[in-house]
């Protein structure tokens, strides 16, 4: 008796071979795994390989695989798609994945600001900020390196074990009732450092960093944050609204989004 899967007389083949390899994806291959030879899964499955080819195709146009010449088709890292409209915090995006954020460790350190933070936060001379840095995983796997720098004079009792909560945001509203109204970003890839490598666990050397500016009601910039994460892996995505929309309108988007 063959110990094969018999998907003959089960539907759509296409579908059933799809939903084969999937479940094995996620219950018994690892990511950097071999898939193991067209000919194989074909036999397995009772079907050609025309139908393999598409149920693969299509795996690696959703992320679950990919190809390298010479090698075969490689098991992936399913990627990390951190959602926003207006300005939210990552927690919130990831919690409303059904997945869960966490961290790994986190440093609070006060300190001379560099030059640039200086400008961007529109600091005095010799005024100090507090630069939280943390590890940030998604179901216990390392997602992203996270940096939040805020002026000390908004913070001035901010301690490392009196944040309970994984959102900075949650906590600096309850704490300190500072909530950002509009932010400024900018997203750009570049080469992961040795440091970065190593916290991240990434397969490929480059990053993807996403930068913000955030604002208070009255204009004044009171947080600049970064994320780094593996470019390979984590995609951010944002929705733009037509500002001169009607404001009950503008309202409603944002009220069905959230």
């Amino acid at each position: 008796m063959r110990k094969s899967m018999n998907l003959e007389r089960r539907g759509t083949l296409y579908q059933e071979v799809y939903d084969y390899l999937l479940k094995k994806i996620e219950s018994e291959f690892r990511p950097g795994d071999l898939l193991p030879p067209q000919s194989k899964i074909a036999e397995d499955t009772h079907t050609s390989l025309i139908t393999v080819k598409r149920a693969i195709k299509e795996l690696e146009a959703q992320g679950f695989l990919f190809s390298k010449a010479g090698k075969g088709t490689i098991v992936k890292k399913p990627s990390v798609v951190d959602n926003h409209i207006g300005v939210s915090s990552w927690t919130d995006s990831i919690a409303g994945q059904g997945k869960v954020p966490s961290t790994a460790w986190m440093k609070v350190k006060k300190r001379k600001p560099a030059s640039s933070i200086v400008n961007m936060l529109h600091l005095k001379a010799r005024e100090r900020t507090v630069r939280i840095e943390r590890l940030r995983l998604i179901d216990d796997e390392p997602i992203c390196l996270m940096t939040n720098e805020i002026p000390l004079r908004l913070v001035p009792d901010i301690r490392e074990k009196a944040m309970d909560d994984e959102s900075l945001y949650t906590y600096l509203k309850d704490h300190y009732g500072l909530i950002p109204v509009y932010a400024d970003e900018e997203v750009y890839a570049r080469k992961a450092s040795d440091y970065e490598i190593e916290q991240l666990q990434l397969k490929t050397p480059f990053v993807l960093v996403v930068e913000r500016l955030s604002w208070l009601s009255d204009n004044v910039p009171f947080e600049f944050s970064s994320i780094i994460a593996s470019a390979s892996s984590y995609i951010y995505r944002s929705r733009q609204i037509n500002k001169t929309l009607d404001p009950e309108v503008l309202k409603n988007i944002i009220i069905k989004e959230n």
